[in-house]
This record gives structure tokens, C-alpha cells and sequence, in this order.
């Protein structure tokens, strides 16, 4: 028992900056849920700007930042994923260091629906006028109003795929006994004392990133006011 358990170490996964974006972005989405059924138009323009600066910070720390971050660490092509789809009914299957080749896809899929539907948001022309999106005014009314439903309709598909990766997560816990929720929380995992870590790089690639996005979703709230 004793050796069992030198072998094993909390390892790093996660670092802080993906944990505050993953758990900020899940708070984002439920306030965009919330105020968009209740009709809060002005909370849920707040709400959809903070989605769209976690969203495009996490994609530019997703090519520089930790290694457990970066996409190219743990996006794989076909044959990676279908080889690992044969292992799901395995129940002991080793943890992944970070995303698995089947999560890679959720994480993927779940960005790019985000910033669809928040880019649509900010085209999108409200029945009244008063709570359009900033960049409503470069499209005509039709238009406008075209890209309301498709704010609306791409949701609901979030919404779903939202479910699946939940799904994925309880089958993990029950079925494979891989807690994927803990280590999101504290960063670290407990794994084989000789395991590879999470590479870290210097915080001032996080403050540069925080500074650009900032600065873009300032501009696109204006509606490039500034620029044009």
C-alpha cells in the first residue's frame, strides 16, 4: 500500500487561466440563456460582449499558452479519434494528459458555436430597434432580423451539444471512474509519479492576450465606430 501510493503524485493539468475561462464561460452562457428568455436585452448584450472576450481569449491561449492548452497538443485527425472511440467501452482506459482525442472535438465544436452565435448577436436587429446588436447598422432590417433567428436557432444547437458534452462528462465519472470535473476545479490530478506535466509559459503571454482581446471587443461593441 505504502508503494502504491509513492508511485503516485498530483499531477498539473490545467492551468489557472483555462479553469477561470472554462467555469467564467459556463457563468456567460447561463446568464445569455437567462436574460434572453426573460427579455433582460441589455444584460444579455453585457453578457454575450464577456462571452466574446472569454471565447477569443481562450482561442489565443490556445496557441500559446501551457501545453495542455494549445490546440495542436490535443486536436487529432481521424484515425486518433476512431482508435479511441474503440476504447470507450474500456473502463480501464488510462486518463488523458488534458483533452482526449474525442473531447478535442467537444471543445472545438463548442468554440466555434459560441462565437457563431455571439457574432450573429452582434448583427442581429431587435424587433423595437432599442436592443439591436452594434454592427446591426451595416446590415438592412431583413437582414437584420434574419440573423436574430439564426442567433436564436444556433443556441438551441449549443444547447444541445452543451448536453452531450455533460452526457460525456457523467459517463466518464460513473462508468470509467475518471473524475474530469476535479481537476477543471484545482488544476492537478492524481496520476503516476513519473507522468509528464502541464508546461507552463510566462504570464506576460496572458497579459498581452487579455490586453489585445480587450481592445477588440471594445472596438466591435462600438460597432469599429472608432475606426470607420
Amino acid at each position: 500500500m505504502e508503494t502504491a501510493l509513492a508511485d503516485t503524485a498530483d499531477l498539473r493539468v490545467w492551468d489557472l487561466p483555462v479553469r477561470a475561462m472554462h467555469w467564467s464561460l459556463v457563468v456567460g452562457i447561463g446568464v445569455c440563456w437567462w436574460s434572453g428568455v426573460n427579455r433582460e436585452l441589455e444584460y444579455h448584450a453585457y453578457a454575450g460582449y464577456a462571452v466574446l472576450w472569454i471565447v477569443l481569449l481562450r482561442l489565443y491561449w490556445g496557441m500559446v499558452g501551457s501545453s495542455t492548452a494549445r490546440f495542436v497538443n490535443f486536436v487529432r485527425g481521424p484515425k486518433a479519434i476512431l482508435d479511441y472511440a474503440a476504447t470507450l467501452h474500456q473502463r480501464d482506459t488510462p486518463h488523458s494528459h488534458g483533452h482526449n482525442a474525442l473531447g478535442a472535438i467537444s471543445i472545438v465544436l463548442m468554440l466555434g458555436l459560441v462565437l457563431a452565435v455571439v457574432s450573429f448577436g452582434l448583427f442581429a436587429e431587435d424587433v423595437d430597434g432599442l436592443y439591436s446588436g452594434p454592427m446591426a447598422v451595416y446590415l438592412n432590417f431583413k437582414q437584420g432580423r434574419q440573423l436574430a433567428h439564426m442567433h436564436y436557432d444556433w443556441f438551441n444547437i449549443l444547447l444541445w451539444v452543451i448536453g452531450l458534452h455533460l452526457a460525456a462528462v457523467i459517463f466518464y465519472f460513473l462508468y470509467k471512474r475518471q473524475n474530469l470535473v476535479g481537476p477543471m476545479i484545482s488544476g492537478k490530478r492524481r496520476g503516476g509519479a513519473g507522468e509528464a506535466e502541464m508546461a507552463a509559459v510566462p504570464v506576460w503571454r496572458l497579459a498581452v492576450g487579455v490586453i489585445g482581446v480587450t481592445a477588440i471587443v471594445y472596438v466591435v461593441s462600438a460597432g469599429f465606430f472608432y475606426i470607420f
